[in-house]
């Protein structure tokens, strides 16, 4: 049987069920099964691949690391749940697992034990040192509480779910569908955006109706990110930044259904951008009505009939509406919806929740009006300013969900793989 540091393997292996065992690792199975399998390589002596992790750990045998970043935010993550690990209950512990940056494979390594605290001790300058110690230790504390004071707000804010259900962040920006026009009868080629078309389904449907002459259209590989992208890439990152929370980045055009259930999403857009994520409305308080650019207030209590439409100069004053809705993904993982009908909307309802003074006011209104604030729920927003800024937002409706992952259920009962 083979040896490391002079322990056989199934010390290791039993040092690995500790770990997952322990309170600060969670209760994620994925992890565990991810920990196992890199340490059960190791010992063989056999790093794995991307593409093996996706087949073994994740039944995906064909996954595509240029198409999904799944394996590196999950390996990121457990080097996050191991160094968390060996700061508290695993201090003390003999060897430690560490996983190298760009690599998959498990570095055992034994813990160096300090013997110079004894000699420490003897010296006549220790009382100068001491009092040293004592005073940086304070000073570090007073820093350590200021820095996670935001933190700590955070993670106690309706981020909550990010930070404790195990799944890894995606935000995934809602692009405009472009294609590509080729005309053979004036030798050019054209890369088009048509207002009319905002998905694969539009363009698929507008090409059965083009009976042109000598002009062929084809899907392109990339969309047409709008303005308001840069700010919303801005602002999640300067909290996931200051919350040390890892998230990767990608276009709603590069969105695989197949990973609905391997993340948490953060979806950012206007409504008409938001792909597979637009279906939501069907299961919302509020209708999408496309054709007219406009949210509608489903019949209920309400006796009248309300349609909430943009207005006025999008480059000058204007009135635009957001949307944000917080609901359960299909496997215990969670989406948060960011959007709006114009740009602005879009972008002021993020800004309410990743900036903290308005996300704590935005809560607090939310906890007024429903007597708490519920783990679901969606929120429409007025929002106006002068050419997307300055722009001031009022809270119009806010909604629990209550039964939201039927959103994932088609009527047959099984969860949806569209």
């Amino acid at each position: 049987m083979k040896e490391t540091y002079g322990m056989d393997r199934a010390v290791f292996l039993d040092l690995t069920e500790k770990i997952i065992k322990s309170r600060g690792f969670g209760r994620s199975t994925t992890y565990a099964n991810l920990l196992r399998f890199l340490v059960r390589c190791s010992l063989d002596e056999d790093a794995p691949k991307e593409t093996i992790i996706a087949a073994e750990v994740f039944g995906k045998p064909d996954f595509d690391p240029s198409e999904s970043t799944l394996v590196r935010v999950y390996v990121y993550k457990l080097r996050e749940k191991l160094r968390k690990y060996y700061a508290t209950e695993g201090s003390e512990d003999p060897y430690r697992l560490r996983i190298p940056k760009g690599s998959y494979g498990i570095v055992f390594e034994k813990t160096k034990q300090s013997n110079g605290l004894l000699r420490l001790l003897q010296r006549k300058s220790l009382r100068i040192g001491l009092a040293a110690v004592i005073g940086g230790c304070f000073l570090l504390l007073v820093w350590f509480q200021i820095e996670r004071g935001s933190d700590r707000s955070l993670r106690e804010s309706v981020w909550s779910d990010l930070f404790t259900n195990g799944f890894p962040t995606a935000v995934f920006l809602g692009d405009l569908f472009i294609y590509v026009e080729d005309d053979s009868v004036n030798s050019m080629s054209r890369t088009i955006r048509d207002p009319a078309i905002n998905s694969r389904a539009d363009f698929e449907a507008f090409r059965m109706q083009d009976l042109r002459q000598g002009v062929t259209t084809g899907v392109l590989s990339y969309g047409l990110l709008i303005r308001g992208s840069l700010q919303w890439i801005k602002d999640l990152t300067r909290m996931f930044d200051a919350a040390g929370h890892f998230f990767s980045i990608r276009t709603i055009s590069r969105f695989n259904p197949k990973e609905l259930q391997d993340q948490n999403f953060v979806v950012v857009g206007m409504i008409k951008t938001l792909g597979l994520f637009k279906d939501y409305f069907t299961y919302s308080h509020f209708a999408y009505d496309e054709a007219g650019e406009a949210l509608v207030l489903r019949k209920g209590e309400e006796t009248k009939r309300q349609v909430f439409s943009p207005m006025g100069d999008p480059d000058g004053y204007h009135t635009d509406y957001g949307f944000m809705a917080k609901f359960p993904g299909p496997n215990q993982n969670t989406v948060y919806l960011f959007c709006g009908l114009w740009d602005t909307g879009a972008t002021q309802s993020l800004k309410n929740f990743t900036d903290a003074s308005l996300r704590q006011s935005i809560e607090a209104e939310i906890a007024e009006q429903l007597g708490e604030v519920p783990p679901y729920f969606e929120v429409l927003f007025e929002v106006s300013g002068i050419d997307r800024t300055e722009l001031s937002t009022k809270l119009i409706h806010v909604f629990p969900l209550e039964e939201p992952a039927t959103f994932w259920v088609d009527p047959g009962g099984d969860i949806q793989n569209r």
